[in-house]
């Protein structure tokens, strides 16, 4: 029987690696796009001048411009946010160009991945709760294989899966706590001023992927 970390020592000690001055730094750059795109994004709701295009044509365009190169960037930090977490893990060159380089040759099949897990996702969800829960703990580390090990997608998923064998119910315990963690972290950073707390929600997401991470790493040790 696998005797896992608790999820709190685990968030616990993802708030230490990510509050370390060299890896905050290094992950802020990482994230910073999609810092910027929810800048963007916010000027368009509080600028006046700006905030008068919604609704119109060229408001409509922008939107759904915006909203495009949303998704896959942000896919794409997602990427390079994991490889990002790995060098900080191995104690590696903290190089943001590096990372993105890296990324940008995995992008192809990451985020085809990404797609399969997300539409996986939603297929759960309309067969009812259950299967979407399972779906979930099944697919929960096919990211991090992928980026890891360099697998491709089936073989990505397949691994995920085998991982959480035998141990489903504390990885979905894990997941839930560490989903809560996520939602009062975001609701903490909604009580700021100006939505600047989404701004700093965004260009944190290592912070919230390192949990899930950390747990795949000593699963994966086993």
């Amino acid at each position: 029987m696998i005797k896992l970390t608790s999820p709190f020592t685990i968030i616990k000690k993802s708030f230490e690696i990510f509050t370390k001055k060299e890896n905050f730094v290094f992950f802020v750059k990482i994230y910073l796009p999609l810092g910027v795109l929810s800048l963007i994004s916010l000027a368009f709701i509080g600028i006046p001048f700006l905030s008068q295009t919604s609704g119109t044509p060229l408001g409509n365009i922008i939107t759904t411009v915006l909203n495009i190169l949303f998704f896959f960037t942000s896919i794409y930090v997602n990427a390079a946010g994991i490889l990002a977490i790995i060098k900080v893990l191995e104690g590696k060159d903290l190089n943001a160009k590096k990372i993105y380089v890296e990324a940008f040759k995995k992008f192809g099949k990451f985020i085809l991945l990404s797609l399969v897990i997300y539409l996986s996702y939603i297929l759960g969800l309309v067969l009812l709760i259950i299967p979407f829960f399972i779906v979930i703990v099944w697919f929960a580390f096919g990211q991090f294989v992928m980026i890891e090990r360099g697998f491709g997608i089936k073989k990505s998923i397949l691994e995920s899966k085998k991982l959480v064998k035998g141990i489903y119910w504390k990885v979905l315990l894990r997941m839930v706590v560490f989903g809560v963690f996520w939602i009062l972290m975001e609701a903490a950073l909604g009580l700021l001023p100006y939505s600047l707390g989404v701004v700093i929600f965004y260009i944190s997401g290592a912070l919230f992927v390192l949990p899930s991470f950390i747990l795949y790493k000593e699963i994966s040790s086993e």
